[in-house]
């Protein structure tokens, strides 16, 4: 019954993601969804007919949905600019070093969707990177990789990236815990 539950959550969420991401791959034929977790959202937009490759380091600790490439978290195995369009969804904060992730991002995609779960003072700082924890039984949390809508514009410009769109989402961590998502669609200058 847990795994049932699970699954539902899961899937609940992959919806809404690929609902908030759909108008931005509609016309990518190559994805990569780098730190792809479950793969759920991979298998969904896999289903819709698009040729997309998950990505992720060995130690994701959740079941995998999909065929996922295994990476060091360092140097993704594809040739510069192989895919049109990199994912990076609610990944970043979970990386010690979110530049590195970044780069290779940017190296292998001409264009990086991503979704970041931000803050926006130090008290909503605090709690987010907590309650994120929690939620993902990821105790090691990475304080200085959680960033605020500004800190975040600010370090893709230093990678040469235009903001093509950035919207804010007020989510809700089990239906209770406020959590501000933002997605932001890059593309080069």
């Amino acid at each position: 019954m847990l795994n049932v539950f699970l699954k539902y959550l899961i899937r609940r969420r992959s919806k809404t993601v690929i609902d908030r991401i759909a108008p931005y791959i509609k016309h990518s034929n190559r994805i990569i969804d780098i730190g792809s977790g479950t793969g759920d959202v991979a298998f969904l937009i896999k289903s819709q007919g698009k040729n997309i490759t998950p990505v992720d380091v060995a130690d994701f600790r959740g079941p995998r949905f999909i065929k996922t490439t295994i990476y060091d978290g360092k140097t993704l195995p594809f040739a510069d600019q192989s895919f049109d369009t990199a994912l990076l969804l609610m990944v970043l904060h979970h990386t010690l070093n979110p530049k590195i992730v970044f780069s290779e991002a940017k190296r292998v995609a001409k264009e990086i969707i991503i979704i970041e779960t931000c803050y926006t003072n130090p008290i909503d700082k605090f709690f987010t990177v907590i309650f994120d924890a929690i939620a993902n039984l990821r105790f090691e949390a990475f304080w200085n990789s959680y960033k605020s809508d500004q800190e975040w514009k600010n370090f893709f410009m230093n990678y040469r990236l235009k903001i093509m769109v950035s919207k804010k989402f007020k989510d809700r961590q089990f239906g209770i815990i406020p959590f501000l998502h933002i997605l932001y669609y890059l593309k080069k200058f």
